[in-house]
């Protein structure tokens, strides 16, 4: 069977990376570890692993124009979103045609962050 193992980001500082993303998802952090020079979390974050690595390497910040995200189901949306308020985080907030909402925020390295009401509920 094939299926998506983890994505992998490329931060600055692990730590402040680590913090960020246990503070608002309070993912459970199942491992860490080196590999040369890189500094590796990996978090589990439901259905999939997300490994945040720290280089000596690693960019300022992502390439120019990047429209990439990393997309999140929340179940409490409305109580995220008060939380990423009160931390003071820039939010763009739509609303689809269906009526669910969907809000994009910036993590410490600036990648793009959606949470999402409803998932995508693409079936076979």
């Amino acid at each position: 069977m094939t299926y998506l193992d983890h994505i992998g980001v490329n931060v600055k500082d692990l730590e402040t990376s680590i913090s960020f993303y246990k503070g608002i998802f309070n993912w459970e952090e199942k491992t860490r570890f080196e590999i040369g020079e890189a500094k590796i979390a990996v978090f589990d974050i439901g259905k999939g692993l997300l490994e945040i690595v720290q280089r000596p390497d690693s960019p300022d910040s992502p390439p120019s124009g990047n429209r990439s995200h990393i997309a999140i189901h929340v179940d409490d949306f409305a109580e995220k979103v008060k939380k990423l308020e009160g931390m003071k985080l820039e939010l763009r907030k739509v609303t689809l045609a269906d009526g669910a909402h969907i809000a994009f925020f910036k993590d410490p390295d600036d990648h793009t962050i959606e949470i999402m009401e409803k998932g995508l509920s693409i079936t076979d």
